[in-house]
């Protein structure tokens, strides 16, 4: 007879990762960055544990996407009044906030519950290299050529 041991949230480590966007898609960028949030890169983790990984994403701006791309992808905002529906596409948006594309990228491809909105408050991204979380030990991750 078999035996299953049961694995504890305790027994799961916080993990930071640090993931390099320059010169990559922000589609395929965009869904290896979510599933490392969803623990799909460590064995232990179930379903039912809380999300631990912790993505920091440095150089937004230099994410690459297509002229065709910039110009047809639209995002949209409402206020709640009416005729207070905006859109800006993704070039527009891109030149103000450099890293607003892949958040929304992310966070399309997480779960649309608590826990994906936990998972979403994982990820940090800035725009250039600079970021205030050097005082965590941080694991390069080259997104490139991992596979899950």
């Amino acid at each position: 007879m078999k035996s299953v041991t049961q694995i504890k949230q305790s027994d799961i480590k916080e993990k930071w990762y640090l993931v390099d966007a320059s010169g990559m898609r922000i589609g395929n960028l965009a869904s290896k960055v979510a599933e490392v949030l969803q623990g799909k890169n460590n064995p232990l983790v179930r379903r039912y544990h809380k999300p631990l990984n912790k993505v920091v994403v440095i150089n937004a701006k230099n994410i690459d996407f297509t002229f065709k791309r910039g110009m047809s992808k639209f995002y949209k905002n409402y206020s709640g009044f009416p005729g207070g529906l905006k859109f800006t596409n993704l070039e527009e948006t891109f030149t103000k906030h450099p890293e607003r594309p892949i958040e929304i990228a992310v966070k399309g491809m997480l779960p649309k519950n608590k826990r994906g909105d936990d998972m979403f408050n994982n990820l940090k991204v800035y725009a250039d290299e600079n970021h205030p979380h050097t005082p965590q030990e941080i694991e390069k991750l080259d997104i490139r050529n991992i596979r899950i």
